[in-house]
């Protein structure tokens, strides 16, 4: 893969990791208190929150393991993205407004809300260890992946690739994690896109591609996964894009419409996403039938079917785009991640349990020296990966049915469900996370079963809600427990008054249209600079037209951003204290 890889495009990778460094510098000016760097004051604009959801959604995972899958079984691969459809159809449908209705700042707060302090206390020291492991995995994941196209060793590529994301989640709380996703995002689509259009030309269009294709290639159900394996999938996706971060998406939103419309944008883009970043693995199967045996440094040699077909297609310098928009894609996951165990760490056990009393002010300094130490402990959890774990992703995805399912099914279920003791949710997770560690290791490692996907997510799904709602028909709530109890589900019950909750306006919505604009026309004029490293006309004419269109979008938000006469007077009331002025700025 390096074969291709010129200086121009090192060049792409190193001024993109200083964009994102120089955001979080930037929103530091946002950061007054501990709301703001948790929460954003919830005044974060839900396309913003939505884009950032969308980016946060998936990792270089997508690119390698979700691509490898696309290539080895077919048209069945545009499963892994297109399935977070109806989750997030679930989440607009229920669980957006919940969680934002809920009211709290981290989810871990909301259990204790909700099952009180006993639950509270197992899945705070549940989750945090859980969720760090996920990011030293996909930051141990990305760096080998970059390793291997660049040549940079890996250990490098962990210090750097995780400096640059404590920085700007530390500077810039949850302000400068939404925008870096927004601006990563501009980094990613566009160059997918044209990736996209090119592999189809490549292959003769979409009937070249159906009759090149492998027979079975274009039929979803022709392999070993069908029916279950959706289903089961469904709920995997269900359960992880209505919980932990994106969940925080939800709760962080001005109001529960804004928390709504975020499953809406996320509904379209994941829709257009699956088309967009799994047909040029599933092409490759046609145009680069050599891959399934070529050795290029990964364990399974198809997980390069992506960024080949990029290699094979894009001129210098938007290899160096794709490459950073693959970093992108696992940058915005990690953050994330950062993100939801600092506010665990910080909110959840040092204020639930030390400080209660902690100021706004206080909690600011205290959310920013757990985020610096939660960075630090992913990266040098990833470095010990580094000395010698194989088989990473599989272990990410073993990870993840040991703690996802059980963890976030009993979370979802406690929204809608009024009955059962504290400890139905401990109980739950305990059945679950047990059942896949049987099914992992027993029957699969110990047995030699071999079950797949199917069943390894299937099982504990089945087992951990079995678990959580035999105690709910059991057991009504008593005592003190009722008592709060009642009380969240008459806070689920109250709309949110934004007149009486919202924070302070950090940044009104048009000056995040603005910043969003003018960032992206800077990279789109800057990528105008990569047509001085094209040689051929094909070349020059793809680079001119992605930098064209990176520019006009960037000139659109700057557009959409601009204040109208009336809206800079009530900034101008708001600046002054008047009040009524800050809701006007918004609008």
């Amino acid at each position: 893969m390096r074969s291709a890889i010129h200086t121009v495009d090192y060049l792409v990778l190193i001024g993109y990791l200083l964009l994102m460094a120089g955001v979080g510098a930037y929103f530091m000016r946002y950061m007054h208190g501990g709301t703001d760097f948790l929460k954003g004051g919830n005044r974060v604009e839900w396309w913003v929150a939505g884009l950032a959801s969308f980016m946060s959604g998936f990792s270089v995972w997508t690119f390698t393991g979700g691509a490898g899958f696309a290539y080895r079984n077919g048209v069945i691969g545009i499963s892994l993205m297109l399935l977070a459809v109806p989750a997030f159809f679930i989440g607009w449908l229920v669980f957006a407004k919940l969680w934002r209705r809920s009211r709290v700042a981290t989810v871990v707060e909301y259990i204790r809300s909700r099952f009180g302090d006993g639950t509270h206390k197992t899945f705070s020291w549940m989750t945090a260890p859980s969720q760090l492991m996920f990011g030293s995995v996909k930051l141990f994941a990305l760096s080998s992946f970059i390793s291997i196209a660049t040549g940079v060793p890996v250990e490098y590529l962990i210090i750097v690739c995780g400096a640059v994301i404590l920085l700007y989640t530390v500077l810039g709380g949850y302000w400068a994690v939404c925008f870096t996703d927004m601006f990563q995002f501009m980094f990613l689509f566009p160059v997918a896109c044209v990736l996209m259009v090119l592999s189809l030309i490549d292959v003769g269009g979409v009937g070249g591609f159906v009759e090149k294709a492998p027979a079975g290639f274009t039929n979803p159900f022709a392999g070993e996964y069908g029916w279950l394996f959706l289903a089961a999938y469904t709920v995997s996706q269900t359960v992880g894009y209505n919980n932990f971060g994106n969940a925080q998406r939800y709760f962080c939103a001005p109001t529960e419409s804004d928390a709504r419309k975020i499953s809406i944008l996320c509904m379209v883009l994941f829709a257009l996403g699956s088309l967009v970043f799994y047909l040029p693995p599933l092409i490759a199967r046609v145009t680069m039938p050599e891959l399934a045996t070529a050795a290029n440094g990964l364990q399974q040699p198809t997980e390069a079917a992506y960024i080949s077909m990029g290699v094979r297609l894009l001129p210098p310098g938007l290899v160096g785009v794709l490459l950073a928009a693959m970093l992108a894609s696992s940058m915005a996951s990690l953050s994330t991640i950062n993100h939801v165990v600092t506010g665990i760490v910080a909110k959840d056990l040092y204020q639930g349990y030390f400080r209660r009393d902690a100021t706004d002010t206080h909690m600011l300094t205290a959310s920013r020296l757990a985020s610096l130490l939660v960075g630090a402990l992913m990266v040098l959890v990833a470095l010990v990966f580094a000395r010698g774990v194989t088989g990473i992703f599989t272990l990410l995805f073993i990870l993840e049915s040991i703690f996802l399912l059980p963890l976030g099914l009993p979370l979802l279920y406690g929204f809608v469900v009024k009955r059962g003791p504290w400890w139905s949710a401990v109980f739950a997770y305990g059945v679950g996370a047990s059942t896949s560690l049987v099914v992992n290791f027993y029957l699969n490692r110990y047995l030699g079963w071999h079950l797949n996907e199917t069943y390894l997510i299937g099982i504990p799904a089945v087992t951990t809600t079995i678990a959580f709602f035999i105690p709910v028909l059991l057991f009504k709530p008593s005592g003190e427990f009722a008592g709060r109890v009642a009380e969240f589900f008459r806070r689920l019950g109250t709309p949110i008054d934004p007149a009486k909750e919202l924070g302070e306006v950090g940044m009104s919505g048009r000056g995040q249209l603005a910043i969003v604009g003018k960032v992206t026309t800077g990279i789109g004029l800057a990528c105008f600079l990569m047509l001085f490293a094209n040689s051929s006309g094909r070349e020059l004419i793809i680079t001119l037209i992605y930098s064209t269109v990176t520019t006009l979008i960037g000139l659109g938000f700057v557009l959409a951003g601009r204040t109208p006469g009336a809206a800079r007077r009530a900034e101008a009331e708001a600046a002054a204290g008047v009040p009524g002025a800050e809701l006007r700025v918004k609008e």
